[in-house]
């Protein structure tokens, strides 16, 4: 049974932990963060939802696009890397500067590899822990099954 302070965590929690991981993901290459803990701090916002929800609700929502995504990263870290075989070395960094109201804002391959390390890490943590949630209702329901055939032996 779903709580209702769950779901009304989940309401205030997880557009703070969205915004948490953007930033984690943005700072990524200068300072500690990047593509690996922005993932995680995705997931965590997701495991949020399947915990307020069900673990049905959330495969229906997002399920069908987890594992495209995780091809999807793979393929933006596989480029990034490739690109910088243009600059001269495998993995070499290529940069673009560009400025908005007298801030420097870097766009480079450094951020490409860590967005496609941010989707790989989402879509298969996030598929693990769906998995795993589901085999625990699986379970759960079976067990309680179990626990009313009993109750009605008990009855009889």
């Amino acid at each position: 049974m779903i709580e209702i302070y769950l779901r009304l965590v989940d309401r205030a929690l997880t557009p703070v932990i969205i915004v948490v991981a953007i930033i984690l993901f943005l700072r990524g290459h200068d300072y500690p963060g990047g593509g690996f803990i922005a993932g995680l701090t995705v997931a965590a916002a997701m495991e949020l939802q399947i915990l307020a929800q069900g673990a049905a609700p959330v495969n229906e929502r997002y399920g069908r696009y987890l594992l495209p995504l995780v091809g999807l990263g793979l393929l933006t870290a596989v480029s990034a890397a490739l690109l910088g075989m243009y600059q001269g070395g495998f993995f070499k960094g290529i940069w673009l500067k560009f400025y908005i109201f007298d801030a420097e804002i870097k766009v480079g391959t450094p951020q490409m590899f860590d967005l496609g390390v941010m989707l790989v890490v989402i879509g298969m943590t996030v598929t693990y822990l769906l998995r795993l949630t589901e085999a625990s209702e699986k379970r759960r329901g079976a067990n309680d099954l179990e626990g009313d055939q009993r109750m009605e032996e008990v009855d009889a």
